[in-house]
């Protein structure tokens, strides 16, 4: 019997919304449900603040779906959502959003970066804050896994996914273990690149046994979806399938990985920062064609990965120079050098060019990349070289990596004290991180608009937030919660302070303000 959604949404409605009114397919909580070979995906929208709580919600939604006749096997996520800036939405308001999304199982969120979090992500800093007295959690490592590269592109169309999987084998021929993510969840590429079909076994419980091809141990939505079934998803669903894909896999089955290699979506919307802060990356290598419109994207890229504290290994030119294979002429079709020009603007390293080659593209069209394939070819050296350069820039990130401090408040909440690994420490007043928070409210968009903020001498600390491994959001009692404070702030600040609050007492008189 063929498995139907119409038959889905049926047995949902019989599940109870989070407070006994209405069930989870009326009140617009329940997502695109995907339907493939007898398998159901879907997920449920709860609140953020009530994910752990809810949790049985989702299994008896799983248990109904499993007993529809045909149904062989069932993955439910829990995706959490929370109105923009608070840190606990009112029920009232998040039913009520979810009756104007309508039913029908179309009701997925808006997409926001510090808005939703997959229930089962390691503390994102929306999500939870940290209580009086306790530090941000570090993210929670990946089974099996002992460091992440992700891959990226500021756009697509640049070979990004062909880089990648190269990149991976060149990893492998360097002596490393190493698997590939294809997180691009509505553009899977890996599939074709690395020539495999089927599906992945389940292990046990919901862990899935990786698919392995040409020593590399890989995942991707494209295994568990047809080529040509587009995924009609929202933001949150797809953070929580990439959060599956990675934590419920079997990495490490037959030894941990050295390497895996995320193979990132193209662009920097809501998905590239939510995994940015959610999984705890080691580097990231931007993909970029040498033409100006590519490299303009790269840079975003590139500056989202710096915000959010993820060191960019370097930069690779894709496309780099087109060799006539017939006459040897040599044509730039999209330009050559940009992207190392533009890394030595940049700071950052340049790992290598990639020229256009017709045997690159027809063994990645076949499932035969390169580097496997052909390991004596030019194109193979210059993927097993750029390798080598990221795994020396890793060696240099990690020797340099600001790790997160021990936060605790003191004194009620009228201090902070960090400190770091280095054993740097520092002791701040409410008061002095109130009126020095990197929040553009104080900061404005120049050192001409900086706000001097007066009357703060009895703020209290109220909660700390951790912002993946690379910040904290401190929320005061005056209601300002909108401070970052990355670690290397809070390391400068703590240097500086003596001669800030110096400066600051200055401002204040001059401006007839007082503390």
């Amino acid at each position: 019997m063929t498995v139907s959604k119409p038959h889905v949404l049926d047995e949902l409605r019989r599940i109870k919304g989070p407070d006994l009114e209405g069930n989870i397919v009326d009140l617009g909580l329940v997502s695109e449900i995907l339907v493939k070979d007898d398998k159901v995906y879907f997920s449920i929208t709860v609140p953020a603040t009530r994910a752990e709580e809810l949790e049985p919600l989702r299994r008896a939604a799983e248990t109904v779906v499993a007993k529809v006749p045909g149904v062989a096997s069932v993955s439910a996520v829990l995706t959490a959502e929370m109105p923009r800036g608070t840190g606990k939405a009112p029920e009232s308001a998040r039913v009520a959003q979810a009756r104007s999304r309508g039913t029908g199982g179309n009701g997925g969120g808006h997409a926001h970066s510090h808005d939703h979090a997959h229930a089962h992500a390691p503390a994102p800093a929306a999500a939870a804050g940290a209580q009086p007295g306790t530090g941000p959690k570090p993210l929670a490592a990946i089974s099996g896994v002992k460091t992440l590269i992700a891959v990226a592109s500021g756009k697509g169309g640049v070979g990004k996914s062909t880089v990648a999987v190269n990149l991976a084998l060149g990893l492998q021929a360097a002596g490393k273990k190493v698997g590939i993510l294809d997180a691009d969840i509505y553009g899977p590429s890996q599939p074709r690149l690395l020539g495999l079909k089927g599906q992945p076994q389940i292990i046990s419980g919901k862990t899935l046994k990786p698919m392995q091809a040409h020593g590399l141990k890989a995942m991707s939505m494209g295994f568990l979806v047809d080529e040509e079934t587009p995924v009609i998803w929202r933001g949150p669903m797809v953070v929580g399938a990439l959060n599956q894909m990675l934590r419920d896999v079997a990495w490490g089955d037959g030894g941990d990985l050295d390497v895996l290699i995320i193979d990132m979506p193209p662009g920097t919307g809501d998905v590239q920062l939510t995994m940015a802060q959610q999984v705890p990356l080691s580097g990231a290598v931007i993909v970029s064609t040498p033409q100006d419109l590519a490299l303009i994207d790269a840079r975003k890229g590139l500056s989202m990965f710096r915000k959010v504290g993820v060191p960019v290994l370097g930069i690779v030119e894709n496309m780099s120079t087109f060799v006539c294979p017939k006459c040897g002429e040599r044509s730039d079709i999209f330009g050559h050098g940009g992207a190392e020009h533009e890394a030595q603007r940049l700071g950052v390293p340049f790992l290598g060019a990639v020229p256009l080659d017709m045997d690159v593209r027809l063994r990645s069209d076949t499932g035969e990349p390169i580097t496997a394939t052909l390991p004596d070819s030019e194109h193979a050296k210059i993927f097993r070289a750029i390798a080598e350069r990221t795994l020396t820039e890793l060696e240099t990130a990690q020797r340099n990596a600001v790790r997160p401090p021990r936060l605790e408040i003191t004194g009620g909440g009228s201090g902070l004290t960090v400190e770091f690994a280095c054993k740097s420490r520092f002791e701040f007043t409410a008061e002095l991180l109130r009126v020095m928070s990197p929040s553009a409210e104080v900061q404005g968009h120049s050192a001409e608009q900086r706000v001097t903020v007066g009357g703060k001498r009895n703020v209290k600390i109220k909660e700390l937030r951790p912002v993946g491994n690379y910040a904290v959001r401190i929320a005061f009692d005056d209601g300002h919660d909108t401070g970052l404070y990355t670690w290397t702030y809070l390391m400068q600040l703590g240097r500086e302070k003596d001669m800030r609050w110096g400066q600051y007492l200055e401002e204040l008189t001059k401006k007839g303000l007082s503390r």
